[in-house]
């Protein structure tokens, strides 16, 4: 009796260790080694994107990511933005205390000049 509870104690290891390995497999190969599995989507609502010692604030509907640091964004009124994400934070403060002015500042410091990006900022720049 005792043998027999043996075997099949060590045949139940097996298949543990048959079953760890598959999915140790499965799990790799789905993740191509190094990507990630789900993409999971946030919703910001405002990107501030970092140019020296200005920050501008946009407005956004829309954003995307690209394998990479690019970002595409998109404002409410169908302006396309293609930026890098290391001089670019997305946020979502609609539900918060802290507005973009202040992410900006605690980023950039006080002396940071803030800008909007807005429709007749546009316009001006299309003037020129």
């Amino acid at each position: 009796m005792e043998k027999i509870s043996k075997v099949k104690n060590l045949k139940i290891k097996k298949e543990a260790v048959a079953m760890a390995a598959t999915a140790t497999l499965a799990v790799t190969v789905l993740t191509g080694c190094n990507q990630q599995v789900m993409d999971v989507k946030l919703k910001f609502n405002k990107a501030i994107i970092f140019r020296g010692d200005t920050a501008t604030i946009v407005e956004g509907k829309y954003w995307d990511d690209y394998d990479g640091e690019q970002l595409q964004l998109i404002t409410p009124d169908g302006l396309v933005i293609v930026t890098s994400s290391y001089d670019t934070k997305l946020i979502n403060d609609e539900k918060s205390v802290l507005t973009a002015e202040d992410v900006a500042r605690s980023i950039g410091g006080d002396d940071i000049e803030i800008r909007y990006l807005e429709k007749h900022e546009k316009e001006n720049v299309k003037s020129k």
